[in-house]
C-alpha cells in the first residue's frame, strides 16, 4: 500500500511541475497590451487606384474590433491606442478565361501595412508593412453584377486581414 501511494503522490508532483514549465494559452499574450483598453481605427489611406477600398477595410476593422469586444473602439482623442492602415496595392489575376480569351474568374490581391502605436507615447506596439492577401471573384457580361461580386471580394479580403492583424496584435506575432 505505501508503494502505491507513493506513486500517486509522484504523479501528482509530476502533474505540479509538468504545470509550471511555461506553455500557456496563448490568447492574450502580447505584454505591450498591457493597459490598453481601447483603440482608435481612423479611415484607412488608400493608396491604389481602387475607389472606396478605404471605406471596405476601415468597417471591416471596426467591426473585428467590435465584435471581439477585447479593446473598445473610440474616438482618437479618447483612446490608449491607434491603429493606422495604409492599403498599399491592389493587384488582379485572372484564373480562368474563355475560348476568346475573356476573363471569367479573377483574383484580386491586395497589400496593406498597419501599425499600431500608443496615442500617448507614440511608441509603436504593433507592426507589419506588407501584408497581402486575395480572394477570388466571377465576372460575367453584367457590368453591375461584376462589380458587386468584387466588392464582396473585398469585404471578405478585408475581415481576413481584419482577423489576421486583430489575432497577430492581441497575441503578440
Amino acid at each position: 500500500m505505501n508503494a502505491a501511494r507513493l506513486c500517486v503522490w509522484a504523479m501528482v508532483l509530476l502533474c505540479v511541475c509538468a504545470g509550471g514549465c511555461g506553455y500557456r494559452l496563448a490568447r492574450f499574450d502580447n505584454p505591450d497590451m498591457d493597459g490598453i483598453t481601447t483603440i482608435a481605427i481612423p479611415y484607412f489611406e488608400n493608396k491604389s487606384y481602387e475607389p472606396g477600398i478605404d471605406a471596405i477595410f476601415t468597417h471591416a476593422f471596426v467591426n473585428k474590433f467590435v465584435e471581439t469586444k477585447r479593446l473598445q473602439v473610440v474616438g482618437a482623442d479618447e483612446a490608449d491606442a491607434v491603429l493606422r492602415g495604409i492599403i498599399k496595392k491592389v493587384d488582379d489575376d485572372s484564373l480562368a478565361l474563355t475560348r476568346d480569351r475573356r476573363a471569367l474568374e479573377w483574383r484580386v490581391w491586395v497589400t496593406i501595412s498597419v501599425v499600431v502605436e500608443e496615442r500617448k507615447t507614440g511608441r509603436v506596439l504593433w507592426k507589419r508593412s506588407a501584408l497581402r492577401h486575395g480572394e477570388e471573384f466571377r465576372t460575367s457580361d453584367d457590368i453591375q453584377l461584376d462589380e458587386a461580386d468584387k466588392r464582396r471580394a473585398f469585404q471578405e479580403l478585408a475581415a481576413d486581414l481584419a482577423e489576421r492583424v486583430h489575432d497577430g496584435l492581441m497575441q503578440g506575432f
